[in-house]
């Protein structure tokens, strides 16, 4: 039962991410006509017909604006990957972690692709995003320690958490060349068969 505080923080919530999300495409209009670098904030403002003030306090920088826009990079992809049914091997969960990705490239193709190509074209901007996939792929070796409930330090899952995001990066680059032509959900599957590992060790700790 959802209560009535709920409902209204619910409300907020979803009232926030499409303000978020208005902000994010206007400024990606300024970034893709001016360049990411040479795009100031207040411009940005401008066309958002936001403060300074209000801008930061939902974006710490300019490089937020765009890499808040891509799910994988935020907690929902470990929290697909934790909802994953308990007899699921931990490499197809990790597949699946990738599904909410899929779901933002398919909902709009030129929308996907225009990000993308912001990230390869900026340095500061693919520094950023470099970033935020290291703390992506440390919250899902620490997700698939606690699906596992295994508490140990060895190589396995830090291994194959780093060979699922190589793979989200080497398939999406891949996606991206093609100008959006393949199927990304296709080239994750191809990429996860190259790549799957041996089996859980169960070493008895």
């Amino acid at each position: 039962m959802i209560t009535p505080g709920g409902a209204g923080e619910s409300l907020q919530r979803r009232m926030k991410d499409r303000m978020l999300s208005e902000v994010a495409e206007m400024a990606t209009q300024l970034f893709l006509a001016k360049g990411f670098d040479e795009t100031t904030v207040d411009e940005i403002c401008a066309a958002a017909g936001l403060s300074r003030r209000s801008f930061f306090r939902y974006f710490k920088t300019k490089e937020d604006v765009v890499i808040s826009q891509l799910p994988v990079l935020s907690d929902i992809g470990c929290e697909v990957f934790l909802s994953r049914p308990p007899d699921e091997d931990v490499w197809t969960a990790l597949r699946h972690s990738l599904t909410p990705f899929v779901e933002w490239v398919d909902e709009d193709h030129a929308r996907a692709l225009a990000f993308l190509a912001l990230i390869e074209k900026s340095p500061t901007l693919r520094f950023r995003y470099l970033d935020r996939v290291d703390r992506w792929q440390a919250g899902l070796v620490a997700a698939a320690r606690t699906r596992l409930a295994h508490s140990g330090n060895d190589l396995y899952l830090p291994v194959i958490v780093a060979a699922a995001t190589g793979a989200y990066r080497a398939a999406g680059k891949i996606w991206a060349q093609s100008g959006g032509g393949d199927s990304i959900s296709a080239l994750f599957d191809e990429a996860f068969a190259a790549l799957a590992p041996a089996p859980y060790p169960d070493r008895g700790r």
